[in-house]
Formats: structure tokens, C-alpha cells, sequence
């Protein structure tokens, strides 16, 4: 009896958590983040994050890291200039002679989105990586970072690298006042 109620202990112990264990420990809350950018807080500095996932790379752990943290260096990119470009057509047609119906559908998508453009200063701040040899990275640009970077851009206006600074930091405690609202973190 005493080792039928250890292991029922042992079993309903490894099912009583809604969260999966995984090679590198719990998931890091950024790491079920969508890719792109968000604000945030690290270390106490403020700044834009954002999160790159990669899978299907089984045996290289050094490829795994590599692609992971410049899918989130460009999710940061992203933040800053983008084009998109989107087509979609949709055809559809129902003929009937009172006796047999003919219908047909045909739907087409086409998407295109380009990312150019230097960032200084992003760091990958954590990697992760699941039980299912998925990569996780975690970037960071710090807001002083990104506004010193500024100043070294020649080919900007003094006055467009105040905007620009002005606008980060605005944009930054909006969106800090609003989590805060929301109770969000």
C-alpha cells in the first residue's frame, strides 16, 4: 500500500502543473511573445524587445542560437521601416440548369514584406531552447542607446534626431502607462 500511494503521489505530482517542463526550464515569459517588437524594461533601462524562434535545426546548438537572434535583431528592424505589400483575388462561380449544379471556387494570396535598414546597439540579451531542439533569443535595444546611435548619424537633421528622440521616449512611457493601466506584465 505504501508504494501504490508514492507512486499515485509521484504521478498526479508530474500532472499537476498546466506548464511543461523543458530542457532549458520553465519558458521565459518572452518567449511565448509573438515575433516582433514590443517595449520593455531590462536591467532597469528602458527599450524596445523583441523575440526570434527558430526550429528544425537539430544538430547544430551554434546554428540554432545564430538564426534565433537574427530573427530577433530583424523583429526589432521591423519596429522602424517596413514595406508590406499584400494582393488577394477571389473567384467564385454557381451555375445550375434546374437539374445539376456546377460550383467553383479559386482563391489567390500573395504577400511581400521588405526590411532594410542599421540598428546600433541591440543586444541578445537570453536564449532559450525547448525539449524539441526549438531556439528562442531575446533582443534589446535600450532607448539611450538607440538616441546616442542617433547623434552618430551624419546624414540626419539636428532638429529630425530630436523628433526621433522625442518620440521614442514619448511613444516608450505611453505605452508604459498603459500596461500599468491594464495591470499588463
Amino acid at each position: 500500500m505504501k508504494w501504490l500511494t508514492m507512486g499515485l503521489l509521484v504521478v498526479l505530482a508530474g500532472c499537476g502543473s498546466s506548464e511543461h517542463a523543458l530542457r532549458g526550464g520553465k519558458a521565459p515569459s518572452w518567449a511565448n511573445r509573438a515575433p516582433g517588437g514590443w517595449m520593455c524594461t531590462l536591467d532597469g533601462k528602458a527599450g524596445m524587445c523583441s523575440m526570434g524562434m527558430v526550429s528544425g535545426i537539430r544538430g547544430d546548438a551554434a546554428m540554432r542560437r545564430t538564426a534565433a537572434a537574427e530573427r530577433a535583431r530583424v523583429g526589432l528592424q521591423r519596429l522602424f521601416d517596413t514595406y508590406s505589400a499584400s494582393l488577394f483575388k477571389s473567384y467564385q462561380s454557381a451555375t445550375t440548369d434546374f437539374r445539376d449544379a456546377a460550383e467553383e471556387q479559386h482563391l489567390e494570396q500573395a504577400m511581400k514584406t521588405f526590411s532594410a535598414g542599421h540598428l546600433s546597439g541591440v543586444e541578445i540579451r537570453d536564449y532559450w531552447e525547448d525539449e524539441k531542439d526549438n531556439g528562442y533569443a531575446l533582443a534589446f535595444l535600450a532607448i539611450d542607446d538607440f538616441t546616442a546611435a542617433l547623434d552618430k548619424m551624419g546624414n540626419l537633421s539636428q532638429r529630425t534626431k530630436q523628433i526621433i528622440r522625442a518620440n521614442a521616449e514619448r511613444v516608450h512611457e505611453e505605452l508604459r502607462q498603459e500596461e500599468e493601466r491594464r495591470d499588463v506584465r
